[in-house]
């Protein structure tokens, strides 16, 4: 009895010290799981305001500022103008811009001339019918990520058999070069797969100023898990203009030089060689379908499609698109609708200056 009555005290004990050890211990605040590290200042959603109390910077007691939570429609639109020549116009002021969702005119409530960074997607097909451009293609990435503001971030996307981002989000051009030299080929072409990556996962974890760039044919071997329509549906989602420079125009040349070549021949000739001239017919419409796709996404998201005649004028396409980012408009509306229904809503930017046009993306879903 005196050995079960001493273990009983020696339990007590042994809960009570448990039990002053956990109200020692200092309070934690719960972490959201995915929470990012910080904010910025977004598209449209919920934006958050640091009040230091006593006039404190945001540093001093911030444990102890309150947090004002302001739930806020806000839309970002990059615009890029230019005159009649085809230059960019720099100097306009909020009053030269007109700005109109669903045909009703929108009040702009924050405007500026770039210098908000930018994130770039830069997506390579790797696929076997860009293999012998491919090196001519990385020295293009580099030269155009160079051209980019420093503070501006780049990720990296391959797409042939698989879907893989090489490189998350740096300011490093250090780093791109590392990865771009890592990069191998693979046999087709997973597009669509490719651009959802890039719309959902990649842009759609940031906020602020977006953009994809891709270098492809466009011609998706059908082998992805996700069609063309859904794919345009996630680019237009992610509020990011598209750039495409796309080797259409290249290889419909070489093809055509081949049609040529054996149509020409004797009747003889072309029945023996019947199924490669068939086979460059189906290519060749092939690629006329995947540049009207690719003009599609290019308008639709206010971005631009670069069809270059020869890797000769790779680099300025590249030039063009980077002095293109350097050179926009930024500007933010609140809408006259501010509900979240999830619908499409219709964007068009006039400007009342003569000779002046603007392209902005066509859309946008308000979630």
């Amino acid at each position: 009895m005196r050995k079960q009555f001493s273990t009983v005290v020696w339990l007590i004990i042994a809960l009570l010290f448990l039990a002053v050890s956990i109200c020692a211990q200092p309070a934690r605040r719960p972490r959201t799981v995915g929470q990012p590290k910080t904010d910025q200042r977004g598209d449209a959603g919920k934006h958050q305001t640091e009040s230091p109390a006593n006039n404190q910077s945001p540093t001093d007691n911030a444990a102890d500022a309150p947090t004002i939570s302001v739930d806020t429609t806000e839309v970002l639109l990059p615009v890029t103008v230019r005159d009649d020549a085809g230059r960019f116009v720099a100097d306009l002021k909020a009053e030269h811009f007109m700005i109109y969702e669903d045909g009703v005119r929108q009040q702009i409530t924050s405007f500026a001339l770039k210098r908000l960074p930018v994130h770039v997607v830069l997506m390579i097909d790797t696929s076997s019918s860009v293999q012998k451009e491919l090196e001519d293609f990385k020295a293009a990435a580099l030269r155009f990520a160079e051209r980019l503001d420093a503070s501006d971030e780049i990720s990296l996307i391959r797409f042939d058999d698989k879907v893989e981002l090489v490189m998350d989000w740096t300011t490093s051009r250090a780093a791109l070069k590392r990865s771009l030299n890592r990069l191998g080929t693979g046999m087709f072409t997973k597009f669509n797969d490719a651009m959802l990556l890039a719309a959902r996962e990649q842009l759609g974890r940031v906020k602020g100023r977006k953009a994809i760039i891709v270098f492809t044919d466009g011609v998706d071997s059908g082998r992805g898990s996700i069609g063309a329509e859904q794919a345009m549906r996630a680019l237009v989602e992610a509020e990011a203009p598209v750039y495409v420079v796309s080797k259409t125009r290249i290889q419909r040349r070489a093809e055509l030089r081949e049609l040529e070549y054996y149509e020409s021949g004797s009747a003889a000739s072309r029945t023996m060689n019947r199924t490669r001239i068939d086979g460059l017919r189906l290519s060749l419409d092939v690629l006329e379908a995947s540049e009207k796709q690719l003009t599609r996404i290019a308008d639709e998201t206010g971005g631009r499609l670069f069809l270059p005649q020869s890797f000769d004028n790779l680099n300025d396409a590249y030039h063009e698109v980077a002095d293109e980012l350097r050179n926009q408009y930024v500007i933010f509306y609140t809408p006259t609708d501010a509900r979240r229904d999830g619908r499409y809503r219709a964007t068009r930017v006039k400007i009342s200056r003569p000779a002046c046009h603007a392209t902005t993306r066509l859309g946008y879903y308000l979630r």
